[in-house]
C-alpha cells in the first residue's frame, strides 16, 4: 500500500465509472444508488437484500468506497440517492440540500494482525503507540501502526479518547514514513496483510466483512454492541444515510425499513447498534 494513495481519482469519476458499467437508472424504476464509507457497505448491501424480499421491484446499486465527504458532494449533486456517512452535516451540506439520518453507531476499535499474541491494551499503551514510545510488542516484534488521514472522521474520536491521545494522534501523523491507509478497506486490508499491524477499525466491519482481524479489548472492556449499548465500552463511529430533503418514495421506504425491528437485528448481528 503506498502512503495516501487514492483508489479513484475523485468521487465523480467513481461515480462516473460505477455507472457506466451498471447502465442508465430509467432501466429500472425504483434503483437505489449508494456508496460512502466502506465500513458500512456490507451490512447495507445485507439490509438491501432483506428489504428486497419484501420489495423486489427495487434494484441497489452499491457503489466502489467514495468516503464522507464524497457521498455527501455526490448526494447534492444527484448522482447518489443514499450516501452512507460517518459523521454529522455542516450546515452549508445542509443548505445544499443534504439531510442525514443518524441510523447506527458501532465500536470503534483497535485491531491487530492475527499474529500478534496481545489480547488487550490499556489507553495508556495505545497512547504510547501513536506517540512513538512503544513500537514492540511483548514477544520483541515490531508494532506496525496503520494510520488514516487527519481528515477522517476516525480522527476526532480517536483524540477525544484522552488530552494525551490528541497529543500522541497528532504526532503520529506528523511523523515521517508513516503508513496512512485512505480508506476503511485499504486500513483493514493493510492490518490483515502487515505483521505487527495495529490500528484503529470498527466492529461492524470486522464482522460484516469476516476480515481476519483480531479487536483488543480496551481497559479490559470487550468491544460489543452489548458493551457499547449498556455504556462500558465509551467509544464509538456513528453511521448517517445522507439524502436530499425530498427523496424518492423507494429511498423513504428503505431508510423506514433500516430504522425497524428487522434492521435493527440485522445491524446487531454486524456489529452495530440501532439508533431508532
Amino acid at each position: 500500500m503506498i502512503r495516501r494513495r487514492k483508489v479513484f481519482p475523485s468521487w465523480a469519476a467513481a461515480i462516473l465509472v460505477a455507472l457506466l458499467a451498471f447502465g442508465p437508472r430509467s432501466a429500472v424504476a425504483d434503483t437505489i444508488r449508494i456508496s460512502g464509507i466502506g465500513g458500512a457497505a456490507e451490512t447495507i448491501r445485507r439490509l438491501g437484500e432483506a428489504f428486497r424480499k419484501v420489495r423486489p421491484d427495487v434494484r441497489f446499486v452499491l457503489l466502489p468506497s467514495i468516503g464522507s465527504e464524497g457521498a455527501v458532494k455526490a448526494v447534492v449533486a444527484g448522482d447518489l440517492d443514499i450516501g452512507l456517512c460517518a459523521r454529522p452535516l455542516t450546515g452549508e451540506e445542509r443548505a445544499q440540500g443534504a439531510v442525514e439520518t443518524w441510523y447506527a453507531r458501532t465500536p470503534l476499535a483497535f485491531g491487530v494482525n492475527r499474529s500478534v499474541k496481545t489480547s488487550g491494551l490499556t489507553l495508556a499503551s495505545v497512547v504510547e503507540i501513536y506517540a512513538g514510545k512503544r513500537n514492540y510488542w511483548e514477544d520483541g516484534s515490531r508494532i506496525r501502526l496503520i494510520l488514516r488521514p487527519p481528515t477522517d472522521s476516525d480522527a476526532p474520536v480517536l483524540k477525544r479518547m484522552s488530552p494525551e491521545m490528541h497529543v500522541a494522534v497528532g504526532s503520529a501523523l506528523r511523523r515521517v514514513g508513516m503508513t496512512v491507509a485512505m480508506t476503511d478497506d485499504d486500513l483493514a486490508n493493510a492490518i490483515e496483510k502487515t505483521p505487527g499491524a495495529f490500528g484503529a477499525t470498527t466492529l461492524a466491519l470486522v464482522l460484516s466483512e469476516k476480515r481476519a482481524i483480531r479487536l483488543l479489548a480496551l481497559n479490559g472492556i470487550v468491544p460489543s454492541v452489548r458493551t457499547l449499548v449498556d455504556g462500558s465500552y465509551p467509544y464509538s463511529r456513528t453511521f448517517f444515510m445522507v439524502t436530499r430533503k425530498h427523496p424518492p418514495a423507494a429511498v423513504r421506504r428503505f431508510i423506514d425499513f433500516v430504522r425497524s425491528s428487522a434492521g435493527a437485528s440485522i445491524l446487531a448481528k454486524n456489529g452495530q447498534a440501532a439508533v431508532q
